[in-house]
């Protein structure tokens, strides 16, 4: 059975991005072995001079047991991407880009020498190949449409790619700037996250 590594950033009551996750759930649990990762709950470390100067060593270091202690989190973030073979992320839209925590997880998992590396002529490659990932996308105003750029999509499409996955994203785009079509909204977005658990199971 595939194993499939749900991660979701949703802290507000009546969150949208939660209600299309626990849709994904719902459709594919039966289907893929899952690990959930709430970002809410268990926040990432942030890159700070305490761990930052050992996760980016340019070689293979030699931890000590205190180093490893300090870094379990990020290790245990990093693994989980390696052993999964799908990813879902679901996430709102914050001023135009992610949230704070969901770009921290994104810092904690884009690592070298684990999830990506430099060849010899000094360029890059993901280490991640052969994974898929789907975006659940959620934003108050409707982006779609381009009245305004936002920098959430291809920040999150761009890392992926870097570390080797492909991704699709579905957008539940202007949920507060069109109260009246929330339920239609969330049903388009639904529909195509039942087309996605069937492609990929």
């Amino acid at each position: 059975m595939k194993k499939t590594l749900v991660v979701r950033y949703a802290p507000r009551k009546g969150s949208y991005t939660k209600e299309l996750v626990d849709e994904f759930i719902k459709l594919a649990d039966s289907k893929t072995e899952i690990t959930f990762l709430d970002l809410a709950a268990s926040p990432p470390d942030l890159l700070l001079d305490d761990n930052l100067n050992l996760i980016w060593y340019g070689g293979q270091p030699e931890y000590t047991v205190e180093e490893e202690e300090r870094l379990s989190n990020h290790f245990q973030l990093t693994q989980q991407v390696l052993d999964a073979d799908n990813i879902v992320l679901g996430s709102p839209m914050y001023n135009f880009s992610l949230p704070a925590t969901v770009k921290a997880w994104i810092d904690a998992v884009v690592v070298n020498n684990k999830t990506f590396a430099v060849t010899a002529d000094g360029s890059f490659k993901g280490l991640c190949e052969g994974k898929k990932a789907l975006i659940l996308a959620v934003a108050g105003g409707d982006y779609a449409e381009e009245t305004a750029h936002e920098y959430f999509s291809p920040t999150i499409k761009r890392n992926f790619e870097y570390i080797g996955i492909p991704s699709e994203q579905i957008s539940a785009f202007g949920v507060t700037q069109y109260p009246e079509k929330v339920d239609a909204i969330m049903s388009t977005a639904k529909t195509e996250i039942s087309k996605v658990v069937k492609r990929w199971y």
